[in-house]
Formats: C-alpha cells, structure tokens, sequence
C-alpha cells in the first residue's frame, strides 16, 4: 500500500470524471455528441465527489455544485410528477421510489433539503427496497428529522436476521423481483444499514453482529462481488470503528495457557 499511489489514483479518478460531465452538469454513460444525463449516474458520481471532498482532495472548478444543481433540477421535477399523479395530471408517476431516496440522500449533505419529497419518501417507505430505506434513514438523521428516522428504522428492523449463537446479523431484501438493480444488492444493503446503525446505534448488539456477517460473506477472501460492494463495505467499517470508538482502544489483554497467566498486553490508540 502507498499513499502516493492512492494520490495517483484519485488525481486521475477525478480528471476522468471531470472530463465525462455532461454540459448540463450531470453524468451520463458518455459525453460529447448524443450526450445525456442520468439520475443515478449523477448521484453516485456526486457522491464520489463528497466523498473525496470529505477527505481533504481539492475538486477542480464547479463541477460538484454543477452536479447538485443538476440534482436538485431532478429532485423538483420528480415531485411535481408525484403531484401531477394526485391531480390526474399526465405525465405522472405514483409514489416516490428508490432512486428518489438515493438522490434525497445525496442532496441533504450538501443541506438541501426538499421537505416536499421527504413527506413523499416517507409515506411511500413500505415500497422502497431495505436498501433504500437505510439512505433514507441516513438522510433523515442528516436533516435532524428523529420523529421520522424512528419509524423507518422500525420498518427496517423487521427485515432483521440475527444469530445469536454465531454473533450475526443481516438485512434480507424481500423477494421483490429486484434483485439485479442496483437497490437489490443484498451485500450493499447491508453496508448501507451498517452506516445507518453506526450513526444511531454504534454500540448497540446489531452493529457488530453485521459487522461480522459481512466479514463472514466476502466471495473472494479479500472482496465481495465488485469494487463497489467492497468499497462500500470498507467505508461503513470505518463509520462503525469511529462511532463504536474501536479506533481508541484501552485495554489490558492477558493471555493464560491452562489457567496460567503467560503474558500481559496493553492495547491502546498507539
């Protein structure tokens, strides 16, 4: 592992993605002739860009407050669908969905925060995917609404598993005929519940127990299914070690061979 080849790496990551903006600010799959922006793309390429804006990398320009912009455009068009579909106004669309969550979460870090679709998300809860229901959670806790975050981590906590004899827990999407979208990913709902839990319950019993169920489920010793369950895997392990305050350990660990005392181990931050 080097830093300055993570350096390298991000620096690059960041000029392709700046480069692939679409000219009216989101993402798509290409830019340039035919160009079109994508809600989905756009969210997660946004999220990137708070992610690494998170962790003190220079972003170049407006290209992150062009793609919020591009966002928060979606965002409003969606809920006047919603509102269209109350009205009998064509074109319309029924209920607020996973990627209405998706995006509602991505849009609150940056404090943008359309109350309009927060009361929709939230009527529309039971429909949206576990997964789902985690970012929506996260953008709830974000906006400070606990009213609302304690009823929907009470709709999660009824997709539940938990292994008291092997420590475990996980999350299990309802067999909904979703499973090769991207809110169906079972592993990534799971991380994204882990997040959840390690900004509400971080020493609670359920933390740990998914902690160790994801440990226990890498496909390939050292990843999950792709780059981006393993990345998001990694990065809710880091929130649950910080707000567990696993990062600060101060401990004296004894060791004993047939009841005797054979070494004696201090473990701290250092």
């Amino acid at each position: 592992w080097s830093q300055i080849e993570v350096d390298k790496m991000v620096e690059e990551g960041l000029l392709r993605l700046t480069q692939m903006q679409v000219s009216d600010g989101g993402w798509g799959w290409f830019s340039g002739s035919g160009e079109r922006s994508y809600p989905h793309t756009t969210a997660v390429v946004v999220r990137g860009l708070q992610a690494a804006r998170a962790n003190d990398v220079a972003l170049k320009g407006q290209v992150l407050q062009r793609g919020i912009k591009w966002l928060t455009g979606y965002q409003k068009q969606q809920v006047q669908l919603i509102k269209n579909y109350a009205a009998e106004v064509r074109p319309s669309k029924s209920r607020a969905g996973d990627l209405d969550a998706l995006i509602y979460m991505v849009l609150t870090e940056e404090d943008v925060d359309n109350q309009e679709m927060r009361e929709f998300l939230y009527r529309d809860r039971n429909e949206l995917s576990v997964y789902s229901k985690a970012m929506f959670g996260l953008a709830l806790d974000t906006v400070g609404d606990k009213k609302k975050l304690e009823m929907v981590l009470q709709n999660i906590d009824q997709f539940v598993v938990q292994d008291a004899e092997n420590e475990t827990a996980y999350v299990k999407n309802p067999n909904r005929g979703y499973w090769y979208y991207w809110y169906g990913s079972e592993i990534e709902a799971n991380a994204y519940y882990l997040k959840l839990l390690a900004r509400t319950d971080p020493n609670g019993v359920k933390a740990p127990r998914l902690v160790k169920y994801l440990l226990n489920n890498r496909k390939h010793a050292t990843y999950w299914n792709s780059t981006r369950d393993t990345a998001l895997c990694i990065e809710a392990f880091s929130d649950y070690i910080k707000a567990s305050g696993e990062n600060k350990p101060e401990m004296i660990v004894e060791v004993l061979v047939d009841g005797k005392l054979k070494k004696e181990v201090q473990i701290n931050a250092g």
